[in-house]
């Protein structure tokens, strides 16, 4: 790593010198600003110094240089196909008319599940269970087997339809409880229990 910055210092140090002008050397000019005293009382004039203009790096040009080429924006690159879409999101509808059609659909489609056997079934399981979690259970089944009866009849609303389903079985997930033997499991969970005694 040294070895480069040495070697990148060494090659702007050679590049940058024949651009400058050759000056006096710093002992020349010492040697001409330190004069004995007898000279400077004899010497009533003195010879005036050639006046020393800038030294001119660039020559006098009217022109100005072409300017760089802009370079081309990340979004200018992408090719004139078809957008990518990000997974998850729900495709933008024509207008606002199929917007509102699709919400008819996915009502009609949920009233039409809600009738399924299987789903009706599970929720009167729900509601005839005594204990918090097998109701949760019970009502998590009864929501993906509606909506595997939504996705069949209608594939084209499954980001909206797997929405529905995510957020209602969330509701039911108890996240802040602590993890539990389930309530048809406590006896042979007692029975291992007492056999490790």
């Amino acid at each position: 790593m040294r070895f480069l910055i040495f070697s990148l210092v060494a090659v702007y140090a050679v590049s940058a010198a024949p651009a400058q002008e050759p000056g006096p050397s710093p002992a020349a000019t010492a040697s001409q600003t330190a004069a004995t005293p007898q000279e400077q009382t004899g010497a009533t004039e003195s010879p005036s110094p050639s006046p020393q203009g800038s030294p001119q790096l660039l020559p006098q040009s009217k022109t100005l240089p072409t300017p760089a080429p802009e370079p081309a924006l990340p979004r200018d690159l992408l090719p004139q196909g078809t957008k990518p879409q990000i997974p998850g999101s729900l495709p933008n509808p024509a207008s606002a008319e199929q917007l509102e059609k699709d919400k008819i659909r996915f009502r009609l489609l949920r009233t039409i599940a809600v009738r399924n056997p299987y789903a009706v079934y599970f929720w009167r399981r729900a509601r005839l269970q005594h204990t918090d979690e097998l109701k949760r259970e019970y009502l998590r089944a009864y929501y993906i087997t509606m909506c595997d009866e939504m996705r069949k009849l209608e594939p084209r609303l499954k980001p909206t339809i797997d929405a529905f389903e995510a957020l209602n079985v969330a509701r039911l997930s108890p996240v802040t409880l602590r993890p539990t033997v389930p309530q048809r499991d406590v006896p042979r969970f007692e029975a291992l229990q007492g056999g490790r005694d």
